[in-house]
């Protein structure tokens, strides 16, 4: 068979269908039809049987159609808590030198009586020396930053 033949086959049959739903529909609409029958209350609802339990009308709780007032308490603006003051290096400690040799710098950091010498990646307790300039030494901790200058006299 060619191609033509089929799609007109094809075309019969899809007409056939359509109508059987149309007609099926159009039965169904009837008044005459026996299986939708609508049927009228009767006296003794299934609700109002003696077994069946009985709902009382509860009247709601909120009106969906009421807009809500504001309180005073939810009117006041929250304030939003201040972050914490950043962390900053004992103020005891002093930077007092910089040692420089073939391209590397060590800082030379005194809290009170006792000299400590620390390279680039060193921490100082929880801190950690980041860069060595000429006259200061910089820290850091998480995100905080803080910078240790060099002490000259006047």
């Amino acid at each position: 068979m060619k191609k033509s033949k089929w799609k007109w086959w094809l075309l019969a049959g899809l007409v056939l269908v359509l109508t059987y739903v149309w007609y099926d529909a159009f039965q169904m609409m009837s008044p005459e039809s026996d299986a939708y029958r609508v049927t009228s209350p009767t006296a003794a609802s299934p609700s109002t049987s003696p077994g069946a339990p009985q709902l009382e009308y509860e009247p709601p709780q909120t009106n969906p159609f009421k807009q809500p007032t504001a309180t005073p308490q939810a009117a006041q603006p929250t304030r939003a808590q201040q972050p914490p003051a950043p962390a900053q290096l004992d103020p005891g400690y002093q930077l007092t030198g910089i040692l420089r040799r073939d391209r590397q710098s060590q800082a030379v950091v005194t809290l009170r009586d006792s000299s400590t010498v620390l390279s680039l990646g060193d921490s100082l307790g929880v801190w950690e020396l980041l860069d060595i300039t000429a006259q200061a030494a910089v820290f850091s901790h998480d995100k905080n930053r803080d910078t240790l200058w060099l002490y000259t006299e006047p």
